[in-house]
């Protein structure tokens, strides 16, 4: 197959090349911030200058010159012109975009201030209870020994009261076997005998 079958047609190129060119088109553009230029009323420096522009400034970009490498803008006050493609870039201008970046540097400043309080704030916290924990963990161990202490005590209680209880069992047993043993040998009382 030839290769020159392969290669797009020039229908297709300047298609692409149209779409590019619209694409571009609509991006916000603006006047490279390093330069300070004029723009002429022709797609090349032998036009006249009909117009001078800041650096920095937005401009709407109309059409392009291939052959010269020329741009034909519009300026925000409605002036148009032509002025060299090198001398524009894409995007938003440095001169746009750095008040916002101060106010940005100045926002996260604040918030890097109040975040280092907060931090502070937050040691001095994790400080004060980590001595809690630990005056806290004394007072845990010293009601630990107490419980060990009270549970020994209980126990020796249970202990007595069950030694107290068979001696007075004992005592009461002792006490009944005595008493039935002298009972038989306590003198009867008589039965009188009444008559009407």
């Amino acid at each position: 197959m030839n290769l020159l079958n392969r290669l797009p047609s020039k229908q297709l190129v300047t298609c692409l090349f149209a779409l590019l060119l619209a694409t571009s088109a609509k991006a916000a553009n603006y006047i490279s911030d390093d330069v300070f230029t004029f723009y002429h009323g022709g797609p090349s420096t032998d036009y006249r200058i009909t117009g001078r522009i800041r650096s920095g400034t937005p401009i709407t970009v109309l059409s392009r010159n291939e052959k010269t490498n020329f741009i034909r803008i519009k300026t925000p006050s409605g002036k148009v012109g032509w002025i060299s493609a090198d001398n524009v870039s894409t995007g938003t201008s440095m001169a746009q975009r750095f008040p916002k970046l101060e106010e940005q540097l100045k926002s996260n400043d604040n918030n890097l201030d109040s975040q280092v309080q907060e931090i502070s704030a937050l040691k001095q916290q994790n400080h004060t209870l980590a001595g809690e924990n630990q005056g806290n963990a004394a007072k845990v161990s010293a009601l630990e020994e107490q419980i060990v202490s009270l549970n020994r005590t209980i126990n020796g209680m249970d202990e007595s009261n069950l030694m107290r209880w068979f001696t007075y069992g004992g005592l009461v047993a002792f006490g009944g076997l005595i008493l039935g043993l002298m009972i038989p040998y306590l003198p009867k009382r008589r039965k009188r005998h009444d008559t009407w």
